[in-house]
């Protein structure tokens, strides 16, 4: 019954010697069955006890994601742990073959790391600063090529910069051809491709059109081919990371006096992050360069391949597979130190006091045998050191309990559906339970059809049947998960396509029909002592009042589903009641609840299967209407207006009674209980011979001191433990009259008056407790108005709920109609008229439509549109009944929790 209920836990107090703490906690960590309080929860991490092991653990981590990252770029494999649990265990095993304490692999990863990582950020860091230099290299050259094409050899040629002025003479004179007319000047480099033309216009604006600009884009094949020698990733090379693509451009502009438009022109090179290089004036220098050029581009190549390797050697260290955990290096260190992190964080809850811990925690009470197994073999194991004690108490008061399911690969997916929701309060009725049989029923009785039914169900079985190879697929994890509901859900849509008899808008005629039609006539004639077997005859398919008869049924049976789940609702809080043995809310809410609702809204229902069970063949108009009979009881005392579903006076007798019972239920519901309760309050307060801890200011430090408290006779066996005790209490005394005398100092400061704090320490503490004893009503957690108001507003929630519900599941009808119309309309406009004239051409064109509409708007939007609506049902008008939804979840400290919920970008 754990899944009915949850399983029933126990608070523990733990006290252990610091020599064995981390051994404990191992141990607790693998058996993922306890769940440590966090005692000091206002506490800053900073300043608890083992603050920098978290950061350092968080360090490792940090820098074993660098080589990771840096695997996947050089495209080394990184064998990943596909089952935790059986790592856990292997690592146990492996830690004992080699003699080794499992606490000591945390220092040991660390140190190793520390010094592989600082020669990988520096190998990282000299192959980015040869990639840019090669890149700046590649890019020179790259400018040199680009500007020789562009200017051609007369650049080079003796006066390239002079023109000859044909006015002097007949016969041009050397030393007067000679003469410049314009000086050319000329300004190369490269700019990021994506601005290289808002660059030129920039250029062009600048100059006003005298600046002549030529642009060229480098190609980088030749680069990259040579990056890619050094194994690393193409798509991710150095040069493509380091810096964006390049456009080589060349400027040609005037010079002479005009000296403002080189700087001009310099200025919006430098906004724009160009890289400016110098054109040799000789061709000789040209090629000198040029070879220069090739020569540093080798020697990059060389020192990038070195590099690169060398990088890799230290990757290729920590993807080494270990033979016996089936994991590499980097991964088997990962997983330990996330291990180790979480193992040190529930350390962090516990006290501390010289070399001892005291923490609590609660654990399912069938467990406690094996906590004392637990301790039991760590004592055997280190004879010469103490593993503690585990001490069971009563848990403080007004802490909840957590809730604890126990749940498989099967019931997992319902109880998530309910915690989404919210968590079921201890010891309640789970709905979860109950999840498992409506929410795929009610999906289907929307969503029924049997091909879309069938469909969702095959391919929900090829899941459930390949679930341990499909596991491994990333894509298909979380599609495993929930394979179970989809199968209930193809199921339940396949039996509901089954009883509507719709194949994707079309009948199946497996069983005949119970109807035959009358010669030379249309009409049809029911064949008397004819029950078709299952769902419905194919013959209301062609009939004239098809829709009105099949919205009739659907509307009412959706009716019917309804109020029932809602009376079994209503029930199961009685069963709350007496488990918790409320007996006030038995009697005060679920009896006047219950006879509420099926008195009215039960009896309807009964209304309609007694209309359904009659024939009304040439006596229609006596039919009497249910709604109108409904409307009637409160507006007519119960009137049937002439038309009685039965014997008449049997009738409006019978709908009178609940006209009765129905307006009595609700003051029934709304006045005794808050009464009786304040009745028990203050007969309960007069009779006590003390005064009521209720009575008392509220005191967190006593509440967060209690179990403290309540185990101090076995705490007694330890004087260590009970000095600690004390302690603690004096300790949280000294800070609650620090904060009272805060608050006294604050309040003289409102009003005026001078403050002495040499005062306060002996007159704050007697002033609080006179005026805690003379005004203790006024501090009670127990209001009189605020019951009341609680009690109306649940008596008003649930008598217009009960309607608004009620209303609320005629969803089932209106999606289940949407669905076949759908169905039917894509049938006949796609296909259905090629069909019957028998045009192929029409069928080709149409079939493809049909069947991207049938996936993409049924399949797929349809089947999340009902699995929404069946959602809100399930958690609104079925749970609302019996389920508060304010537990709290149990969340054990677990190794294999805790790896399989790492973050995976880690």
């Amino acid at each position: 019954m754990s899944f009915f209920r949850s399983e029933t836990m126990a608070y523990y107090q733990i006290i252990v010697p610091k020599e064995s703490a981390w051994e404990v906690f191992n141990q607790m960590g693998k058996l993922s069955m306890v769940q440590v309080v966090d005692m000091s929860p206002d506490e800053p991490h900073v300043n608890r006890p083992f603050y920098q092991y978290i950061r350092r653990a968080d360090e490792v981590i940090s820098k074993l994601n660098v080589l990771e990252a840096e695997m996947l770029k050089y495209r080394i494999k990184n064998l990943k742990c596909s089952d935790y649990q059986q790592f856990l265990e292997r690592m146990s095993q492996y830690t004992k073959d080699i003699n080794q304490s499992e606490d000591k692999w945390f220092d040991l990863i660390e140190s190793t790391l520390d010094e592989k990582h600082t020669q990988l950020i520096e190998q990282i860091q000299n192959l980015e600063q040869i990639s840019v230099r090669k890149n700046t290299l590649f890019e020179h050259k790259a400018v040199l090529i680009k500007s020789k094409e562009v200017l051609g050899p007369t650049y080079y040629t003796k006066g390239r910069n002079v023109a000859i002025n044909p006015q002097i003479g007949g016969i041009p004179d050397q030393q007067k051809v000679a003469q410049p007319l314009y000086n050319l000047n000329y300004l190369v480099g490269v700019v990021d491709r994506l601005e290289a033309n808002r660059f030129k216009r920039m250029v062009f604006r600048a100059s006003k059109g005298n600046a002549w600009i030529v642009l060229s884009d480098i190609e980088y094949s030749r680069m990259d081919a040579s990056l890619e020698s050094g194994n690393l990733d193409s798509d991710k090379s150095a040069a493509k990371n380091l810096e964006k693509q390049r456009t080589v451009f060349l400027i040609v502009y005037t010079g002479g006096g005009q000296d403002f438009l080189r700087t001009k022109l310099n200025k919006i090179c430098d906004s724009f992050n160009c890289a400016k290089f110098v054109l040799p004036d000789d061709p000789q220098l040209l090629v000198q360069k040029t070879l220069e050029l090739d020569r540093s581009l080798d020697e990059c190549d060389n020192l990038l391949r070195l590099t690169a390797g060398k990088i890799k050697e230290l990757l290729l260290e920590y993807a080494q597979i270990q033979p016996q955990l089936k994991i590499s290096l980097l991964e088997m260190s990962k997983l330990l130190m996330v291990k180790e992190k979480a193992l040190y964080t529930n350390l962090n809850y516990l006290y501390q006091k010289e070399r001892i811990y005291i923490g609590f925690f609660w654990a399912p009470k069938h467990f406690e045998g094996e906590l004392h197994h637990m301790l039991h073999q760590l004592s055997v194991q280190q004879s010469n050191v103490s593993v503690g004690q585990i001490i069971e108490l009563e848990p403080p008061e007004k802490v909840l309990t957590p809730t604890y399911f126990k749940i498989n690969e099967f019931n997992y997916v319902f109880q998530e559906i309910v915690n989404t929701y919210g968590i079921p309060r201890y010891k309640e009725v789970n709905p979860g339970m109950f999840a498992v049989m409506f929410f795929p029923f009610m999906f289907g009785i929307m969503f029924g059809d049997i091909a879309h039914g069938g469909v969702l169900f095959v391919l929900s079985f090829l899941l459930v049947k390949n679930a341990d190879s499909l596991r491994k697929l990333p894509d298909f994890a979380g599609l495993i998960q929930v394979r179970y509901l989809f199968l209930l859900m193809g199921l339940c849509a396949l039996y509901c396509g089954l009883i509507y008899n719709d194949f994707m808008s079309l009948t199946w005629n497996i069983f005949g029909s119970c109807f035959e039609n009358v010669e030379n006539s249309e009409e049809t004639v029911y064949i008397k002592g004819c029950t078709y077997p299952i769902g419905f005859d194919p013959k209301w398919f062609i009939a004239s009042n098809e829709l009105n008869f099949f919205n009739s049924f659907k509307m009412k049976f959706a009716i019917i589903y309804g109020v029932s789940q809602m009376i079994f609702g209503i029930l199961l809080k009685g069963v709350n009641t007496i488990y918790f043995k409320d007996y006030l809310s038995f009697i005060c809410e679920f009896l006047p609840q219950m006879i509420f609702m099926c008195i009215t809204f039960g009896y309807m229902a009964i209304m309609i299967i007694l209309k359904w069970g009659q024939s009304w063949e040439g006596r229609t108009d006596q039919a009497p209407s249910i709604i109108n009979s409904m409307i009637n009881i409160p507006l007519q005392g119960g009137s049937t207006d002439g038309k009685p579903l039965f014997h008449l006076e049997t009738q409006e007798s019978l709908q009178q009674s609940i006209l009765f019972w129905s307006f009595l239920c609700i003051p029934w519901m709304l006045i005794p209980k808050p009464i009786i309760e304040v009745i028990q309050h203050y007969s309960g307060k007069k009779h006590e011979k003390k005064p009521s801890k209720a009575l008392e200011p509220k005191d967190e430090s006593k509440e967060a001191l209690l179990p403290m408290q309540q185990s101090s006779k076995s705490i007694n066996q330890s004087a260590l433990a009970e000095e600690l005790r004390l302690q603690l209490i004096q300790k949280e005394k000294e800070k609650e009259l620090r904060r009272k005398q805060l608050e006294e100092q604050r309040l003289k400061e409102q009003v005026g008056e001078d403050v002495k704090p040499q005062d306060q320490p002996q007159q704050l503490l007697p002033k609080q407790q006179e005026q805690s004893g003379g005004h203790g009503h006024g501090h009670e957690e127990f209001d009189i108005g605020e019951l009341a108001v609680h009690q109306i507003i649940e008596t008003i929630e649930f008598v217009l709920g009960s309607i608004s519900n009620t209303a609320s599941y005629l969803r089932l009808w209106a999606l289940s109609l949407a669905h076949g119309q759908l169905a039917k309309v894509f049938f006949e406009k796609c296909i259905g008229a090629g069909i019957i004239d028998g045009n192929v051409i029409i069928l080709v064109i149409g079939w493809p439509i049909f069947l991207h509409c049938t996936i993409g708007v049924l399949m797929c939007m349809d089947l999340m549109e009902c699995f929404l609506h069946a959602l809100r049902l399930q958690w609104v008008e079925f749970q609302s009944k019996f389920y508060k939804a304010d537990g709290i979840k149990f969340m054990p400290f677990s190794f294999k929790e805790v790896l399989t919920n790492q973050p995976k970008d880690q």
